[in-house]
């Protein structure tokens, strides 16, 4: 026959177990919830990049195709220029046919006014040469600007799977640690724990520091505080009836 004391003794250690299972039981679901946080995070890190390169290459594409339409001007007017200068040879050749005073001062009129025209366009084609200089640097700056994004998004992207990855397999584990704490736990207890991890937030058992729940932040008598320390009783806050742990 076991003496009352030891009977007490086994007791108080088989309440201090439970207490300190609930403990290492709300650590890992802590852990869990941090965990699935963070997965759930990775995809939208994933689609950020995506839609951040996706943006560059619009970029570039825009760029692409202000430098093809400017370059296309470019064009059209020194064709315009060309041909212009083609008809001023053929009316500086007339002035050699006409009979009047009149009509020679009207066709060097028109000549010189031809002239002025082409000196506007050669100063526009200049300046159209200018523009698609610069263009053609900007673009291509683009070009090797993007070239390093998509090699970043790639191994990025690399290491955010891998990181999937291995947050699957923690969660495994988390989980497979879980159930075997949740098997040695008395189902009532487990059960209060459980709906109490419902209504608070995901937080059910809170380590006291200095006479304060972490949970509602408010004051926790001494005599609980002590009644936990003594036995590893389950006491709950006397405000938001979480379980109490205290740290000797």
């Amino acid at each position: 026959m076991h003496p009352a004391g030891c009977i007490f003794f086994v007791w108080g250690l088989t309440v201090r177990n439970e207490l300190q299972s609930l403990l290492n039981l709300q650590k890992l679901d802590d852990a869990l919830r941090q965990t699935l946080k963070r997965k759930l995070e990775l995809p939208k890190e994933i689609e950020g990049l995506e839609h951040s390169l996706e943006n560059e290459k619009m970029t570039l594409e825009t760029s692409r195709s202000i430098l093809k339409q400017s370059m296309r001007e470019q064009h059209k007017l020194e064709k315009e220029l060309n041909e212009s200068v083609d008809l001023l040879k053929k009316k500086q050749n007339r002035m050699f046919d006409v009979k009047t005073n009149d009509e020679y001062k009207a066709l060097l009129k028109e000549i010189e006014y031809t002239k002025q025209i082409h000196s506007d366009m050669e100063d526009r084609i200049l300046h159209m040469l200018d523009d698609i200089e610069h263009l053609e640097k900007e673009t291509s700056k683009k070009e090797n600007t993007l070239r390093i994004s998509e090699d970043v998004t790639r191994k990025h992207i690399q290491r955010t799977q891998e990181e999937m990855t291995s947050i699957s397999e923690e969660m495994e584990r988390l989980e497979r640690e879980r159930t075997v704490i949740c098997q040695e736990l008395d189902p009532q207890l487990l059960g209060q724990y459980e709906i109490l991890k419902g209504r608070r937030g995901g937080l059910a058992v809170v380590v006291i520091q200095q006479e304060t729940c972490p949970g509602c932040h408010l004051y926790v008598p001494p005599q609980t505080i002590n009644e936990v320390l003594q036995t590893g009783e389950i006491r709950e806050c006397p405000n938001c009836r979480r379980i109490l742990y205290c740290e000797a």
